[in-house]
């Protein structure tokens, strides 16, 4: 039991109750976190979440849906298939089409694994590599896809940001081995690299809701998460066990098969972490910036916006501690192991944080939009019928003091 001191009112007497002990530690557990919670949104520029619960988010994702729903669902973006401001969702949307997607993609690579096993084909290995590498990135993209709740960007599109983005972790990463500056801080130059891609794709004043902003980052993340994959899983697990057993004079088959192995291992091991890293990071640089720009063309000056570039700080600071993980001195264990799962959990847990804040302002956008939009339509009928004057006299008065 723990003494708690108590005064009813200014100045009055003071009286002592007792709390259990779990119980204050519970409570500065919890002031813990919101104390942590706040200077995150202080630092992203953004509000308290409201209304949202991962159940609710999620809850259409088993929902059943037929093909044309799903064609539909899809073809959207284009000047006959976006829908009016007044028609959009303001809440908070609750994607499916992402979870189809990921069984598909998980449904095609556990065929080509058991094809593989059965025949042991070599021109398996680079569409398993590919199909694998893109399954997770690729999944998670349609997830901020649809929470894209104007539905005014279209899948042509989406794809040239992602193209673009496995240009920018191509070029990125060479930077990166060509410069031992460039080397030592990949948080910088790979999310300045994304975030330029971005830039140079979107340039024009269409698209002017965060939510925009945000799949379009969300885009070229998922490219460059992709293409990274495929580099990491070929040159870092595939061909060193692949030479290392050639060297040692064992049986190409077995020697293929473990090379296979360890390729599978490292794209199973980076698909769990996808959703985690490349996609989110640069989905808040660009919402932030979108945030920022609205309705007007792209400015150098819009970089030096408080309100981009302390978000910004978030998606380097989080890739950052991602590359270099926790350190534990003196145990080897909790440095390889757990050290860096402490390390993905917290960065995982802040980015996604941070993104369903700028979500919600994005949501509030189109809110204030509709609203607006919806005043101008009724204020335009009024004027042409003449009904202005007529209608506020026409409201009907409470009693009294109502």
């Amino acid at each position: 039991m723990v003494p708690v001191m108590y005064q009813p009112y200014p100045g009055g007497p003071q009286q002592v109750y007792y709390m259990p002990a779990h119980n204050v530690q519970a409570q500065a557990a919890g002031g813990l976190l919101e104390g942590i919670r706040a200077q995150i949104r202080n630092l992203a520029s953004t509000d308290k979440l409201e209304g949202f619960s991962l159940g609710q988010t999620f809850s259409q994702a088993f929902a059943k849906h037929n093909a044309d729903e799903m064609e539909e669902y899809m073809m959207v973006g284009a000047s006959r298939t976006t829908p009016p401001i007044e028609m959009v969702e303001t809440g908070w949307p609750k994607p499916w089409m992402f979870f189809r997607l990921l069984t598909l993609f998980v449904v095609a690579n556990v065929a080509l694994w058991g094809v593989w096993k059965f025949t042991g084909n070599l021109p398996l290995v680079p569409a398993l590599l590919i199909m694998a590498a893109f399954a997770v990135p690729v999944a998670t993209l349609v997830l901020i896809f649809e929470m894209n709740t104007p539905r005014n960007v279209s899948v042509v599109l989406v794809g040239k940001l992602f193209v673009m983005g496995g240009l920018a972790a191509l070029c990125a990463v060479s930077f990166e081995y060509m410069t031992a500056i460039a080397g030592k801080m990949p948080g910088v130059v790979e999310e300045t690299a994304k975030f330029a891609m971005v830039l140079l794709v979107v340039r024009g004043t269409r698209y002017k809701y965060e939510l925009n902003g945000i799949l379009f980052g969300a885009a070229v993340g998922a490219g460059f998460a992709s293409f990274e994959t495929c580099f990491y899983g070929l040159i870092n697990a595939f061909l060193p066990t692949l030479i290392q057993g050639l060297q040692q004079g064992g049986q190409a088959s077995v020697t293929i098969n473990a090379a296979m192995q360890a390729m599978v291992d490292n794209l199973i091991f980076r698909g769990v972490l996808a959703p985690f890293g490349h996609v989110v990071w640069t989905a808040i640089a660009a919402g932030a910036f979108w945030r920022v720009k609205g309705t007007l063309p792209t400015s150098m000056s819009m970089l030096s916006d408080p309100r981009f570039f302390k978000a910004f700080l978030i998606p380097v600071a989080m890739h950052t501690l991602w590359d270099i993980g926790l350190d534990f001195p003196n145990n080897a264990f909790l440095n390889s192991l757990a050290g860096q799962v402490c390390g993905w959990i917290i960065t995982g847990s802040i980015s996604w944080y941070v993104l369903f804040g700028l979500v919600q302002q994005g949501l509030r956008q189109v809110k204030n939009e509709q609203q607006t939009q919806l005043q101008s339509t009724l204020a335009t009928v009024e004027a042409t019928l003449g009904l202005g004057a007529k209608r506020f006299a026409m409201q009907p008065q409470g009693p009294a003091g109502m």
